[in-house]
Order: C-alpha cells, then sequence, then structure tokens
C-alpha cells in the first residue's frame, strides 16, 4: 500500500506539472539613480505598475499555462518579443505579443459547440433617471480589480454533445492562459508610454512627467499630479482617480471616467466622460461627445466648456456659490423641468443664450455651445431620449 501511495502522488505532481507550467519571459533590474526617464513602448501586453521601494526599477514578467499542449505553448511564446537597454539616461524598454494578452484568458475547444444554459442573465433598461454622484463613489470604481474564476466562468455556458444536448463543461477541457507581469518604479520617475492592443493598471500616485500616446488600450491610473502630462488616447478605456495639471486628448474612448479635475485641458471627441468633482482652472473642448458633471470644488473660480454637437449634464455646483452662463446657438436647454431651445439665425451668429446667479460670483462656469444640449439638476437629471 505504502509502494501504491507513493506511485499515486508522484502520478499527482507529474499530472500537475504537465498541465500548470509558468514561463518566465522577463525578469531583470535596473538601478534608477542614473535614469531619469522609462520609455515603455508596448503591443499586446496586460501589466501592472507598482511602485518601487529601494530607487530600482524592476520587471517582473511570467505566463502560466493550463492544459496547453507543448506545441501551443512554444506558439504562444514565439510570439512574445521583448528588449530592454539604457540609451544615455534613458531605459527604453519593448514587448510585443503576437496575440493580444490579458489577466486570464479561458479557451474552450468543442466539435459541436457552446451554449449559454439557465435564467441567470439579466438585462437592465435604462434609467431615465441619473443621479448626482459624490467623489468618492469614482474612487471605489477604480480600486476595482476583480478577476473572473474559472469556476464563474463556466457557470453559464454548456457544451453540445453530437446529438445537440447541452452538458457541463469539465475545466479539465479549458485552457487557462494567466499573464503577470509588474513592473516596480519609483514615482517620481519620468515616463514616455506608447501602447497599442495593451492593458495597463498603476498602482501609485505618479508625481513625474508622463507623455502617453495609446490606441485600443486600457488605462487605469491613480492621480497623476505634473503640470506638463501630456496624453493622447484613442479607443480603449481610460480611468484615472486624480487628474491635476496636464493636457488629454481623448477620442472615441469608450468607457472614461474621472474621479477629479484640476487645472488642466480636455480636447475630445466622439467620448462620453463622467468626472466626480471640477476644480481650478480646467477647460474643455468637445465635439460630438457627452459630458457628466457631477460637482464642483469649493472656490473653482472658473470652468469653460467649446463644445460643438455635444451633450452636457451639469450638477450644480454644491460647495460654491456660482455664475452660469451658456453661449451659443441651437441650442436645447433643459432647466428645471422646461425645456427651451435657442433657434439658429441666418447669419449663424452666436449670442448669450441663458444665465444663472449673479455674475459678479468669482465663481463662474462659461458653457459655449453650438448645436448642442444642456441639462441642468441639483440631485438628478432625467434623460428623455
Amino acid at each position: 500500500m505504502k509502494t501504491l501511495f507513493k506511485l499515486l502522488a508522484l502520478m499527482l505532481i507529474t499530472l500537475l506539472q504537465l498541465n500548470a507550467q509558468q514561463h518566465n519571459i522577463f525578469n531583470k533590474s535596473f538601478d534608477a539613480n542614473s535614469i531619469t526617464t522609462l520609455d515603455l513602448n508596448l503591443d499586446g501586453v496586460y501589466v501592472k505598475i507598482e511602485e518601487s521601494l529601494d530607487n530600482k526599477i524592476h520587471f517582473n514578467y511570467t505566463i502560466e499555462f493550463d492544459n496547453y499542449s507543448k506545441k501551443a505553448i512554444e506558439e504562444q511564446l514565439e510570439g512574445i518579443n521583448t528588449i530592454a537597454k539604457i540609451v544615455d539616461s534613458k531605459l527604453l524598454f519593448e514587448t510585443f505579443s503576437e496575440t493580444p494578452l490579458s489577466d486570464v484568458v479561458y479557451s474552450i475547444e468543442s466539435l459541436h459547440g457552446i451554449t449559454f444554459e439557465g435564467d441567470y442573465m439579466t438585462f437592465k433598461e435604462t434609467s431615465e433617471i441619473r443621479w448626482r454622484k459624490p467623489k468618492k463613489y469614482f474612487y471605489g470604481m477604480n480600486d476595482d480589480t476583480k478577476v473572473e474564476t474559472l469556476k464563474e466562468y463556466l457557470k453559464d455556458l454548456r457544451g453540445l454533445d453530437g446529438e445537440g444536448r447541452a452538458q457541463r463543461i469539465d475545466s479539465k477541457n479549458v485552457k487557462t492562459l494567466k499573464t503577470n507581469f509588474i513592473i516596480k518604479i519609483p514615482a517620481d520617475i519620468n515616463l514616455r508610454i506608447r501602447s497599442f492592443d495593451s492593458h495597463m493598471t498603476f498602482k501609485l500616485d505618479l508625481t513625474g512627467l508622463v507623455n502617453v500616446n495609446a490606441r485600443n488600450t486600457n488605462l487605469q491610473f491613480m492621480s497623476l499630479t505634473n503640470p506638463l502630462n501630456n496624453f493622447d488616447i484613442a479607443n480603449g478605456k481610460f480611468r484615472s482617480n486624480d487628474l491635476k495639471g496636464g493636457a488629454y486628448k481623448f477620442n472615441h474612448v469608450s468607457d472614461l471616467k474621472i474621479a477629479s479635475v484640476d487645472h488642466l485641458n480636455i480636447d475630445s471627441e466622439f467620448t462620453t466622460i463622467i468626472i466626480g468633482e471640477v476644480g481650478r482652472e480646467v477647460k474643455i473642448v468637445d465635439f460630438n461627445g457627452k459630458y457628466w458633471l457631477n460637482n464642483f470644488s469649493e472656490g473653482f473660480k472658473y470652468f469653460q466648456m467649446d463644445t460643438e454637437y455635444s451633450e452636457i449634464n451639469l450638477f450644480y455646483p454644491e460647495k460654491s456659490s456660482y455664475y452660469i452662463e451658456t453661449y451659443g446657438t441651437d441650442t436645447l436647454h433643459i432647466y428645471d423641468k422646461t425645456n427651451f431651445e435657442i433657434e439658429p439665425n441666418r447669419k449663424n451668429e452666436l449670442s448669450k443664450m441663458f444665465v444663472i446667479g449673479k455674475a459678479s460670483n468669482i465663481n463662474k462656469i462659461q458653457l459655449n455651445s453650438v448645436h448642442g444640449i444642456i441639462r441642468f439638476g441639483k440631485d438628478f437629471i432625467e434623460i428623455n431620449e
């Protein structure tokens, strides 16, 4: 019996080693004392950036495969290329994956197909009432890093047999690819980022200069506070806690939520942007987008929007008295359950359309709108699609 037990244990360990294999892609550390800028060029990458506490830049990049054949693993690894080198005071890091990676990827192969079974799916109707959201709501949302487990993934899926009958899917028949890529950096290092088809999550507050050019990339930040920050984002998603200073350009970004903005410029088009709190000296230029402005900081002084074919949904400032002026033409105003529209004139001239409060107030909101919609609300805003 003792010999049999040892044999079974050995077989189990061998099977686990075959089914779950971890491969190192890149593991190296660099002394940051002589490095002023980290230049990241990423394509098809899923990465988390954390704070380094020893003034070094650390790369720890591994991939784990479950239920993959040796050939499939080799093909996946051959499609990943990584280069790191120091040029003058810059650390250049490039990595490319032929197949865009995620934190966890589940793959199911079935000869006869896969179906959804059960009543677990729910559909929410679009509410006509949108309530004001506090700044802390966005902090909690941006900290959400929940990963779907294999059990949750398989919960509502069924495999079909040759006769079209649905059967539960055995986890042994699911291939799993897990990416564990962590870069640790000093908080004050300068960053230059170019990314495509990637996902980047920053788990630290950045004080250094950050320049980002991203396409089809999901970006999630804590706080960014350098006044010279420059972002150019197209497609993908963007979330951040606090943005203070810099210039941000957003084009066709599908999910954009920011807890607070202060002393910055935003240039956007074809994007819905939800902001928890607007601070001092903020200017926004938008074309054909939607904005939700939930609140304003105490003593925000001056806020300006220049928009065309845009929707502005503005909750009145709770922390300060204010003066609001709308200027433009051909814009629908929805105020205190009353709708009124400023019609375009023959010369398409712009003019003052609507005011709230006294012009002598030091906290001013200037909304310049052409061919747009402006909604105002205290606790909620009603949407009539």
